[in-house]
């Protein structure tokens, strides 16, 4: 029933038992509960007794003509004639918003059996798993139980919401899949800054080990991080020689001597920092072929890093104090990062390339996994490196997880200027790809440095596409709507009519995709009578 349906029979039997003219007594009951509740502050208890509730609506008696009407958070059951205990969530004159108490839940004889046909003790931590299970619609009957509570006692330290959502979800449960899992939902979990990691890392431990354990550690070192890099780069070659000022660096902030010049395979650098590059090759004892081809801007950084891997690897560098300040100096670490970045992140042309994206995951799966290899076999493990690593494969990892039920996948981009984060999800799962009506919906998010966070809402039926931009402030807003017809067009060549919305966006309201993902399949029922099956 209706809670407004259920306030007007009140006041019908009200008026039909005292005759009286107004149900004035109905509402003085509302005024005093409503009086009562904003005496009190958020976070404190009140107790009342259950007179109805519809969805999230519900009516409560706190005492002699005292009645609130308010709103209910989670998904507890709270049945008429309950007494129960709510803490207060919000209590300004506008919302009231009530959160039931974990003791309730020994109240509910349902939720007594269950616990009891699985064996498992009532207490705070196991009413905790119980709420947990109930927000996220997981059955409640002793074998659903049981499972939970064996991953509450494996993962003491995990929260039991996150230990829900992942069964939920079908997601394996392992410390590492915690971690992806939790930096997913924080927002702590963009691969781009991974991989800008790993650069930095490598850095930090090769001075780590050339100052623990001599210039020839670190130069093995170097050889060996150098060699799985490129040993999985090949075919790449051509491209890289085609690369001119669109070329970025992961994360960089350089100074001075490594600003964009002229076109040319290394145009990342300008000429004082492509002149200093060839002031230590030469100390170095590279190859006079070699300099010589990069002081004409004609080698690109992938060649250059072959010869320099070559060489370390045949132990032929005739100065290795020069060999080190070489590999020290900026503008060769501003070429390392860059081929880095080169590997590992996708300009926007890039992505409209058939299978682009796969390649990509598949260029870092192989070198991930052979970095590690090299880490563990010299006894580097522990390094700062081996740890940025780990974090990535993790990460991959988990994405391969997420998409065994739903179509998601991040971008790392490689924009002009700056790199961006981009994320893909599609608003289906693996069964079906598109809805009943045939209509498919996605979700593009993207974290740009100008435009901030963007997200793209599109969906797709027939041959016609609604798409609706979200951006955090008015300039945002009308560089996209003034340059749309860009996208429009070329969505025509291919077919397709599009109607475009743009929508600004309070600058608090950032989209997390995990958060979407969460949405999809959830289906939250309220603990009844039926719900328990002690078979089971």
């Amino acid at each position: 029933m209706k809670l407004s349906a259920y306030i007007n029979q009140l006041n019908q039997n009200y008026v039909e038992n005292t005759g009286a003219e107004s149900p004035s007594s109905m509402e003085q009951g509302l005024r005093n509960g409503m009086n009562a509740i904003l005496g009190k502050l958020p976070g404190q208890v009140i107790s009342g007794e259950v007179l109805a509730r519809d969805g999230s609506d519900i009516l409560i008696s706190l005492g002699k003509n005292q009645l609130l009407q308010a709103k209910l958070e989670g998904s507890m059951s709270a049945l008429p004639g309950q007494l129960l205990s709510f803490q207060i969530k919000n209590n300004s004159a506008s919302k009231i918003l009530l959160s039931p108490l974990f003791e309730n839940l020994s109240q509910d004889p349902n939720v007594s059996k269950a616990l009891m046909a699985a064996g498992i003790p009532e207490n705070s931590v196991t009413a905790g798993m119980v709420k947990a299970m109930m927000q996220e619609g997981l059955p409640i009957n002793r074998q659903s139980l049981y499972q939970m509570n064996r991953l509450v006692s494996a993962f003491p330290q995990a929260d039991v919401q996150t230990l829900a959502q992942m069964n939920r979800l079908s997601l394996p449960v392992t410390p590492e899949s915690i971690e992806q899992f939790e930096a997913y939902k924080n927002y702590q979990h963009q691969l781009g800054e991974s991989l800008s990691d790993i650069a930095d890392a490598f850095t930090q431990s090769f001075q780590e080990i050339t100052g623990n354990s001599g210039p020839m550690q670190g130069l093995a070192f170097y050889k060996d991080v150098l060699g799985a890099l490129l040993e999985n780069a090949k075919g790449m070659e051509s491209s890289a020689q085609t690369e001119q000022v669109n070329q970025t660096v992961i994360g960089a902030k350089e100074d001075a001597g490594v600003t964009e010049s002229e076109g040319g395979p290394l145009s990342f650098l300008s000429a004082e920092g492509r002149d200093e590059l060839v002031s230590h090759l030469k100390q170095a004892g590279i190859p006079g072929s070699t300099v010589s081809a990069v002081s004409q801007n004609r080698m690109s950084g992938q060649a250059i890093l072959n010869e320099i891997q070559k060489l370390l690897k045949e132990d032929a560098l005739p100065d290795r104090e020069a060999a080190f300040e070489l590999l020290e100096s900026r503008p060769f670490k501003h070429l390392l990062k860059n081929e880095m970045s080169r590997q590992w992140l996708l300009t926007p042309e890039e992505v409209a390339q058939e299978h682009s994206v796969d390649k990509l995951y598949e260029r870092l799966n192989s070198q991930m996994n052979r970095l590690s290899q090299v880490l563990a076999q010299s006894a580097r493990g522990d390094t700062a490196l081996a740890k940025a690593v780990s974090n990535v494969s993790n990460n991959i990892d988990f994405m391969n997880q997420m998409n065994q039920m739903f179509t998601y996948v991040q971008i790392p981009l490689k924009m002009q200027g700056k790199n961006a984060n981009g994320e893909l999800f599609v608003y289906t799962n693996k069964k079906s790809l598109a809805k009943k009506d045939g209509s498919v919906s996605a979700l593009l998010h993207l974290d740009m440095e100008y435009l901030g966070s963007v997200d793209v809402h599109v969906s797709l039926r027939n041959q016609k596409v609604s798409t609706k931009f979200y951006l955090q402030d008015d300039s945002a807003l009308d560089l996209i709507s003034q340059n749309i017809d860009m996208l429009n067009e070329r969505l025509a060549r291919r077919g397709y009519s599009m109607n475009a919305e743009f929508i600004r966006r309070d600058e608090s309201e950032n989209t997390n995709v995990m958060n979407e993902i969460l949405k999809q399949g959830k289906n939250v029922s309220v603990l009844s009578g039926r719900s328990f099956d002690a078979r089971a």
